[in-house]
Formats: C-alpha cells, sequence, structure tokens
C-alpha cells in the first residue's frame, strides 16, 4: 500500500489530479459538442441538395453557439489550472462557456466561415489544386480561431493582432497539434482517448506554446 502522505504518494495524488483536469476540461467540451459531431458526420455523408443546405444551417448555428465559445471556455479553464492547481472543471468550464456566448458577433462570424470552409472542402474535393489551396486557408483560418480563443480566454495581449505578429510559429505548431490529437483519434478510432484528453492536451499544449501564465506547479 502506497502512503499517500509519503513523497511518492503526493507525486500520485498530484498525477491524479493533473489527469482529472485533462479529462473535466475535455468532457465537458465534448459534451457541448457532442451534437456538432454529430451533425458534422451526417453532413460529410450528404450529397448536395436541400437536405444538405439546411444541416450545414443547423451546423453553423452550433459551432457558433457550442463549439466556438467552448474552445474559449477550454482555454480560460487551462489558464485556471495553470494559475491556481488542479482541479475538477466541469463547472468552471461551463461557467465560461456561458459567459463567452456574448461574443455572439465574433462567435457567428467564425462559425460563419468555418461552415464556408466545410461546404468548400466539399466542392473542391474533384479538383487537387484548388482542394489544395482550401486546405491551406482552411489551415490559416485555425490559426486564426487558436489565437483568438486564446487571447479572449488570457487577454494577455494588446490585440489578436500582437499575438499574431508576437507568435506566428507557436499558432502554427498549436494548429498542429491539434490537428494531430484530433485526426489520430478519428483515423485510429480511440473513442476513449476523444472524450478523456484530445481537445484539452492539444489546448493544454498551445497554451503553453503561446506563452500563457503558469503560477502554479503541478
Amino acid at each position: 500500500m502506497i502512503n499517500l502522505k509519503s513523497k511518492k504518494g503526493q507525486r500520485l495524488i498530484a498525477s491524479g489530479n493533473w489527469l482529472m483536469s485533462l479529462f473535466t476540461i475535455n468532457f465537458s467540451f465534448f459534451i457541448i459538442n457532442f451534437s456538432v459531431i454529430l451533425t458534422a458526420i451526417i453532413l460529410f455523408n450528404l450529397k448536395f441538395s436541400m437536405t444538405y443546405n439546411v444541416v450545414l444551417l443547423v451546423l453553423w448555428l452550433m459551432i457558433s453557439v457550442f463549439t466556438i465559445p467552448g474552445l474559449v471556455a477550454s482555454y480560460a479553464s487551462v489558464q485556471e489550472w495553470q494559475t491556481n492547481g488542479s482541479v475538477s472543471f466541469f463547472g468552471y468550464f461551463f461557467k465560461k462557456w456561458f459567459s463567452f456566448q456574448k461574443n455572439y458577433q465574433l462567435n457567428f462570424g467564425l462559425g460563419l466561415v468555418a461552415t464556408v470552409f466545410i461546404l468548400l472542402n466539399k466542392l473542391t474535393v474533384g479538383s487537387p489544386q484548388w482542394h489544395m489551396a482550401v486546405l491551406i486557408f482552411t489551415f490559416v483560418f485555425f490559426m486564426a480561431v487558436v489565437a483568438t480563443s486564446f487571447q479572449l480566454a488570457t487577454d494577455k495581449y494588446d490585440s489578436i493582432l500582437a499575438l499574431f505578429v508576437e507568435k506566428p510559429f507557436p499558432i502554427i505548431l498549436s494548429v498542429i497539434v491539434f490537428l494531430i490529437l484530433i485526426l489520430m483519434n478519428f483515423v485510429l478510432q480511440l473513442a476513449f482517448l476523444s472524450v478523456v484528453c484530445s481537445v484539452s492536451l492539444a489546448t493544454y499544449i498551445s497554451y503553453r506554446l503561446l506563452g500563457g501564465q503558469v503560477a502554479k506547479k503541478d
């Protein structure tokens, strides 16, 4: 039996708390975005039709209400974790998600751009050159989403533009980390990891890459 008061026991507790923080942030994001994921899966299996247009419209609304403010809430939760230590973040995440609904113009604007890129990616599938161009612009859009979410959550820089100028490569790395973890889960069908840490781990790594405040060591 491990003595929890020993150095090894304290490390075990700290590791457990760290994993709990990672899990609760990710699971909160997953709960909010579960309907978004299902709608996206349905959309990707539809051919162009009136039904496709309706589902795309619904997806735009969902991304704007759930995904964009949910990502900002993830960064805010990671900041709370890094400044005040490990804890369960269910309540904190949902409080922040609700709070960031006030940025509805930005949320719906980013959601609209996201749905446009979803549509363009489907339209250009048969044309390699155009499809590659769309993918490149989609990556740039992801950079904008990451930078915007981080800045809204932390208010670390004077503006989002200042963040882009000062941290262009960390933003690029952040997007790559997000894509690797999310795509790896889809390709390998690691549903368990999707729920446990796919978004929260990417957000955590991105937060550290972008120079987020760290005041608590655990």
